[in-house]
């Protein structure tokens, strides 16, 4: 049906918000929930004033939302309701919120109804039934899928499983991950190898043996494909149970492990086409200090190098030295303390009752040995000079 103006409100009854009385006033705002509300008509409207139904366009008339009263208010004047009707002539439409399901026919609401909505939307409390969808749903009784309103997605769930995705066909799965139109991250998953592609560029895979097959580096050299990377490969790691395989493709000397602290490097392990160094930092721009070492022959007559075998491994002699004994003479060749035991640090995740420094124990209740290490070639600067300082002598004596 077509209108002239504004098409009426069918069957839309309303009670306005209370109204305040001002002392010579009759004109007053009508607003429902504080929203401002245009009644069809006067006639479309019950007023009581002072406990008076007012009659229509004689007692008080309506422009829009406001209602004026004939005339202005006093201190005193209670304006107890005002209903407005709706288009009483036709009820063709419930009003809001009276429609059961009990009204509604089986059948009745189509999935192209539910398509014509504004906004789309199905809301439930309970488990959806014989629901279908071609986008994102959640049949069931929580919330697994947020979007919030800036586009930040949330996804939880009672297991480990808070994300899960599947393939049927068994190739390759990727989650993608873009910050501009060129840029794309993905993280790869087939029947056996995890794999991941900063830069839309593969450089590692890990396997289910939990093995890291390959890496690859394109600005050196091309992309490994290979899954177990040998000597051969082409700038490459392998990271298996209990080992770590580095490889180049090249005869230059390159340090391929570099070891730093406070952001400066204080050692590497460095190769060439043929031999392996261990180095430490020893540039003389490090140093202060610098003094010839003195009475090198009496110190090193009080080393005790002696043959042993290790307790894990009986069947095996060698020699070297008892760490403890030689913590005095160089120390700085001696990591440890004599009988140490390990104690709770600040890196640690503390029990319930325990400290930092507090000693560790094992599940006998027993304490636990941090045992001592030693790095003999910090014992050669000592040699070097004995051997120098017997020379002298022996230079000496034959000169004599």
């Amino acid at each position: 049906m077509a209108y002239i103006g504004r098409q009426p409100t069918v069957g839309n009854f309303q009670i306005c918000d209370a109204i305040s009385v001002v002392n010579g006033q009759a004109a007053y705002t009508m607003q429902v929930a504080s929203v401002n509300v245009i009644p069809e008509t006067a006639n479309h409207m019950i007023v009581s004033l002072n406990g008076v139904i007012q009659k229509p366009n004689s007692s008080f008339t309506v422009s829009g939302s406001t209602i004026t009263f004939s005339s202005n208010l006093a201190t005193g004047d209670v304006i107890d309701f005002i209903q407005i009707l709706g288009d009483v002539l036709d009820l063709g439409v419930p009003s809001d919120a009276t429609v059961t399901t009990a009204k509604l026919a089986d059948g009745a609401v189509t999935n192209a109804k539910l398509a014509s909505g504004s906004f789309g939307n199905i809301t439930s409390t309970g488990t959806l039934t014989n629901f279908t969808s071609t986008g994102i749903d959640d049949n069931a009784t929580s919330t697994a899928i947020t979007i919030s309103s800036d586009e930040r997605v949330t996804i939880d769930a009672d297991d480990e499983k808070a994300l899960v995705v599947h393939h049927n066909d068994g190739s390759v799965v990727r989650i993608g991950m873009n910050n501009n139109a060129t840029n794309s991250n993905e993280i790869g998953f087939d029947s056996t190898d995890f794999i991941v592609k900063p830069g839309g560029t593969e450089r590692l895979r890990l396997n289910t043996s939990g093995h890291a097959k390959a890496v690859a580096f394109t600005n050196r050299s091309t992309i490994l494909n290979t899954i177990n990377p040998t000597v051969d490969d082409t700038n490459s790691f392998e990271i298996a149970n209990g080992y770590i395989h580095l490889f180049r493709d090249d005869t230059a000397t390159i340090k391929n492990i570099i070891f730093g602290k406070n952001g400066s490097e204080v050692g590497s392990i460095s190769t060439n086409g043929s031999s392996t160094s261990y180095n430490t930092s020893s540039d003389y721009r490090l140093k202060e200090n610098v003094i010839e070492i003195a009475n090198a022959t009496t110190r090193l007559k009080l080393l005790k190098p002696s043959r042993f075998n290790f307790i894990a491994d009986a069947d095996t002699t060698v020699d070297g030295f008892l760490a403890h004994e030689v913590s005095n003479i160089v120390p700085e060749a001696v990591s440890g303390t004599h009988n140490g035991v390990k104690t709770w640090t600040k890196y640690d995740e503390l029990p319930e009752g325990v400290s930092i420094g507090d000693n560790k124990l094992d599940d006998d209740g027993n304490t636990i040995p941090e045992y001592q290490g030693i790095d003999q070639s910090k014992l050669v600067p000592l040699l070097v000079k004995t051997i120098q300082e017997l020379e002298a002598r022996i230079t000496t004596l034959e000169n004599k």
